[in-house]
């Protein structure tokens, strides 16, 4: 007996000290220090950022998704047609639904599509029953009880008075002809300016990118899937998709090579015509969310998360270039969450450049808290810095 306890002892004694050499090991430094500066005052950093010399802090955030832990992706934004204060920030929650928060960040509701979103993206004008409805959308990655992906659609109602009417449903995991290829993984919709259709692109990680119309199922209170085309598409996984509707291309992020440009108009030829974002640009891992920050000029700037590597302490970060010609690099940014600190394992971003949202007149960018599950909202004046058009200034 006593041999035992003598054991025992030695063995606890053992893992206590094999506990503490671990514990006073100091944690690894991502990048070696430099001078660094910031848009915001009082910002405490835990790392030193080598990569940009521009760190932003958000102006505010949203609420966590998710019922008990949340797993936010991808945001979307959509502007009030004549009271900009009343305007809309979406973001998905991979495993509970799809997120709807003011512009103050204050929840409005949150709605189960039936089904495991994967992005999500806005558009207006959808010819429905002889109107015209704004639409946010999203694709299911898989539906409830099924082997099915699909596509759940919800028209935005611009006279809501609380979250039980601010969006009603026209497709979701329980509906029929919204069908997209099983294990759908990227999504984007895209508005041709000229003959006013709607279009979604999705693509199974791998698989072919698929062009989708959506149109009005013939009931006036739902749509319906017609598929259109396939994109000549032989790279390997990818996610965030973009379209540049006023110029007429839509932008597929090859997580691990680049960036792919097409043309949107189904008409045209599917074939690429113009890749960057490669490595050079210096990418540490995963080309996530994209975007597009679009001047009414045909100018602007195209946004690619660099999702960083969170296991080698090296947070995501924004790579932004050129929105017109060969899509030219331009500068690169940080971006911190509400207490100064680095973004981990961002997914999606959002911007739009419009002068009417109360607090930001010249246009807001939302970034992903992936630590957080939240979404940050920034003001495009604090992204631009010095080196950046700030339109109408």
């Amino acid at each position: 007996m006593k041999l035992v306890k003598y054991d025992t002892l030695v063995i606890f004694l053992a893992l206590v000290g094999l506990i503490s050499s671990c514990a006073s090991k100091p944690a690894p430094k991502q990048l070696a220090p430099k001078v660094i500066k910031s848009t915001k005052k009082a910002v405490v950093l835990e790392y030193t950022e080598t990569r940009t010399d521009f760190l932003v802090k958000p102006v505010f955030q949203t609420g966590r998704t998710g019922i008990l832990t949340g797993d936010a992706d991808d945001p979307a934004i959509w502007v009030h047609p004549t009271e900009p204060s009343r305007s809309l920030i979406f973001g998905v929650d991979k495993v509970a639904g799809l997120w709807v928060w003011d512009f103050e960040g204050n929840e409005i509701t949150h709605v189960d599509a039936w089904g495991k979103p994967g992005n999500v993206d806005v558009r207006y004008g959808l010819e429905l029953g002889g109107k015209l409805v704004d639409i946010v959308a999203m694709n299911l990655r898989k539906v409830k009880y099924a082997d099915a992906s699909k596509i759940a659609v919800y028209g935005i109602n611009p006279d809501y008075t609380s979250g039980d009417d601010v969006l009603f449903t026209l497709s979701d995991g329980q509906t029929e002809n919204n069908d997209l290829q099983t294990g759908t993984y990227g999504f984007g919709l895209y508005k041709n300016p000229a003959t006013g259709l709607i279009y979604a692109f999705e693509n199974a990680s791998t698989g072919p990118i698929s062009q989708y119309l959506i149109e009005d199922d013939g009931t006036g209170k739902g749509i319906s899937l017609k598929h259109i085309r396939d994109l000549e598409y032989g790279g390997e996984k990818c996610e965030g998709m973009v379209a540049d509707d006023e110029l007429g291309f839509f932008y597929v992020a090859e997580e691990d090579s680049a960036v792919h440009k097409y043309y949107a108009d189904p008409e045209m030829s599917p074939a690429p015509i113009h890749s960057f974002a490669f490595a050079e640009d210096g990418y540490s891992r995963d080309r996530e969310g994209i975007s597009l920050f679009n001047f009414p000029d045909g100018t602007g700037y195209f946004i690619v998360v660099d999702q960083g590597d969170a296991s080698n302490q090296i947070a995501s970060i924004l790579r932004i270039y050129e929105r017109q010609g060969d899509n030219k690099f331009v500068k690169t940014v940080a971006l911190l969450d509400m207490d100064g600190k680095p973004m981990w394992d961002e997914d999606g971003v959002d911007s739009l450049y419009t002068p009417v949202l109360p607090g930001f007149p010249n246009g807001i960018l939302i970034g992903h808290d992936g630590d957080n599950s939240t979404y940050t909202i920034y003001d495009w004046k604090d992204i631009a810095g010095d080196e950046l058009t700030v339109y109408g200034e």
